[in-house]
């Protein structure tokens, strides 16, 4: 684990508790701490992939730990924005599909590597827009209680951002499912 990408990997896992505590804190000064967090945490995971191809570090680790620091990262803020209300409603329904999917993909990459295990499954194009997509409504729910002249805009466009995330989540899964059961 001595290599810049799986440091970065585990940052992501271990700043995530911290991250949920900031989320459901009702200091105004720890919810802007939360988005800056959630914003280190997401650059975090953008530059492991970077850093692994790039310095060629890619590691059955890495591979192993990446797929889960995600999934615990966006299922967490999930959770935390769903006790505190702001995501509500309908927009329980993005929120519980994108949360079974995530938890559902893991469990077919598990079957899958127990099944096969001189292969792997490799995130594809429309998983990683899937993710980035997830992000970006998530952040812009956590920014609008920070940002109270433009809040309910930014939450607005955030839970839409959601829906999409979530129509990209179902597609992305179908095709997971698809290269393991064809």
């Amino acid at each position: 684990m001595k290599n810049l990408p799986n440091i970065l990997t585990v940052f992501r896992i271990v700043s995530i508790p911290l991250l949920v505590f900031a989320i459901l804190s009702s200091a105004k000064n720890l919810n802007f701490f939360a988005v800056i967090l959630f914003i280190a945490i997401a650059a975090s995971d953008y530059l492991d992939g970077y850093f692994a191809r790039k310095m060629k570090l890619e590691s059955d680790f890495g591979r192993m730990l990446d797929p889960i620091a995600d999934k615990f990262f966006i299922i967490s803020v999930i959770i935390c924005l769903m006790i505190k209300g702001n995501i509500a409603n309908f927009s329980l329904i993005p929120a519980f599909v994108i949360v079974f999917r995530e938890i559902f993909i893991s469990g077919l990459r598990e079957y899958y590597a127990a099944s096969n295990s001189n292969s792997t499954i490799d995130v594809s194009y429309l998983g990683k827009m899937k993710t980035a997509v997830q992000m970006l409504s998530l952040f812009l729910i956590l920014c609008s209680p920070i940002m109270p002249q433009l809040n309910i805009s930014i939450m607005n466009i955030g839970l839409i951002i959601l829906w999409i995330a979530m129509i990209l989540s179902i597609v992305s899964g179908y095709q997971y499912f698809k290269r393991i059961f064809n």
